[in-house]
């Protein structure tokens, strides 16, 4: 993307903000079903991004792996400001500290909802699980029915086929 720097400056305006960090992305199919995108800082939802759509899914510009990995993705979209709904809503929440400062919500911003994993905590707007909470869940689901995850994996594969091909070639 030909940047000098990434990162959060907050002396930019939110524009520029997302011009610097709108990408370089590994993007899954999932990534079709949001509409919006928020980018934290410090722990606080800093930008709301509409993200743009054609034929039911995000647009994005391709940028090959330099590493020789899966193609990165950067998001296209537009700033949302105080007024829209989306923005005013998110806008300074907190958000948990995990790697990605870039979230995708997927269910509405008013319902209040709890963990997935069914341990009864409260979980963010934007989340589904507790931080670790999917992966305990996951693989206490997985130990109740095949054992092990290698039992799961098998299982899978023989049923399903082993995968063969990305997300983004899935969903295509």
């Amino acid at each position: 993307m030909s940047r000098t720097w990434v990162g959060w400056d907050p002396t930019l305006s939110p524009k520029a903000n997302f011009a610097q960090n709108r990408g370089v992305w590994a993007l899954g199919r999932r990534v079709h079903k949001v509409k919006i995108a928020t980018y934290s800082y410090n722990s606080e939802v800093a930008m709301v991004v509409k993200l743009d759509r054609k034929g039911g899914k995000i647009e994005f510009d391709e940028f090959p792996d330099l590493e020789g990995g899966r193609t990165k993705f950067a998001l296209r979209g537009k700033v949302l400001g105080p007024g829209d709904a989306d923005y005013d809503a998110l806008i300074g929440t907190t958000v948990d500290s995990f790697r990605n400062p870039v979230t995708y919500p997927l269910r509405p911003l008013d319902t209040p909802r709890t963990c997935g994993c069914g341990c009864g905590e409260e979980v963010a707007d934007s989340r589904d699980f507790l931080p670790g909470h999917d992966q305990r869940a996951v693989h206490e689901r997985i130990a109740q029915e095949w054992g092990t995850t290698l039992g799961f994996i098998e299982w899978f594969d023989a049923t399903y086929g082993a995968p063969g091909e990305t997300d983004l070639e899935a969903a295509s």
